[in-house]
C-alpha cells in the first residue's frame, strides 16, 4: 500500500477502513519515513502534511477540550465555600432551636412580694397572668395577689382560672380553698364590710339571683 492524494482524501472524507486509516497515520506522525507519496509533480508532501495537521487542528478543539486547571481550584473552592456554609447552616439551627426552646419552656418567676392591681376603667376587664393561674379583673375593681402565700384580696369582682390544682386563700377569708385546673371561678366582694362574698363555680352562674347573673355576665362579658 502507497500513501496518494486520492488516500488522503478518503482519509479525509472519514472512507478509510481500519487498516488504510492506520497507514495514513502512520505517515502523517512519522517525522521522517521511507513510505513515498504519490503525488502530481506540481504538489508537496510537506504541504500536503501542513494542511491536513491545520485541518486536524480545527476539528480537535471540539472534540477532544483540552484539560485545564482552573476547573478543578473552582471546584475545590466550591467545595470548602458548601462545607462552611453547612457549619454555619448548622450552628444557626442550633442557636435558635436553642432560643425556640428557651421562649417556649421558661416560665418567668412570679414577683416575691405582694402585687397591687386597680382596673379603673369602666368597661374593660384587666388580666393577670402567673404560673399557677389567671386572673381576670372586672372594671372597677382592685386586686392585691401575694404569689408566695397564695392569698387574693379584692373588692369588686373576678375571675380565677387555675393552670393547676391550687390553695389559695381568697377574699380575705381564713384558710384556703382548693382550686380545680380546667375550672372557672367567679368571685365577688363589697367594697364595704357589709357587702356580701360570694364565690362559684362558673358553672353554677345560673344557681344566682337573677340581678347577680346579670351583674356579672355584663361585666365579664360571658
Amino acid at each position: 500500500m502507497k500513501i496518494s492524494k486520492e488516500l488522503i482524501e478518503k482519509y479525509h472524507l472519514g472512507e478509510c477502513d481500519l487498516q488504510e486509516s492506520k497507514f495514513v497515520e502512520e505517515w502523517l506522525f512519522s517525522e521522517e519515513t521511507d513510505l513515498e507519496l504519490q503525488l502530481p509533480v506540481q504538489e508537496n508532501k510537506a504541504e500536503i502534511k501542513t494542511q491536513m495537521w491545520e485541518e486536524i487542528q480545527q476539528i480537535l478543539p471540539a472534540e477532544l477540550p483540552a484539560i485545564k486547571e482552573e476547573p478543578t481550584f473552582i471546584l475545590i473552592k466550591s467545595s470548602r465555600i458548601m462545607r462552611w456554609t453547612r457549619m454555619i447552616a448548622a450552628i444557626l439551627f442550633i442557636g435558635l432551636s436553642s432560643l425556640t426552646g428557651y421562649h417556649l419552656y421558661y416560665t418567668p418567676s412570679d414577683p416575691l412580694g405582694p402585687v397591687s392591681v386597680n382596673n379603673t376603667s369602666l368597661l374593660k376587664v384587666r388580666h393577670i397572668d402567673s404560673r399557677a393561674y389567671c386572673i381576670s379583673l372586672a372594671p372597677e375593681s382592685t386586686a392585691k395577689i401575694n404569689y408566695q402565700t397564695g392569698s387574693i384580696d379584692f373588692s369588686g369582682s373576678i375571675i380565677i382560672s387555675p393552670k393547676k390544682d391550687i390553695e389559695l386563700s381568697i377574699g380575705g377569708r381564713e384558710g384556703k380553698m382548693t382550686f380545680k385546673t380546667g375550672q372557672t371561678y367567679i368571685a365577688m366582694n363589697g367594697k364595704s364590710g357589709y357587702d356580701r362574698f360570694i364565690l362559684i363555680n362558673q358553672r353554677n352562674l345560673m344557681d344566682l339571683p337573677p340581678v347577680l347573673q346579670k351583674q356579672l355576665m355584663n361585666k365579664f362579658s360571658i
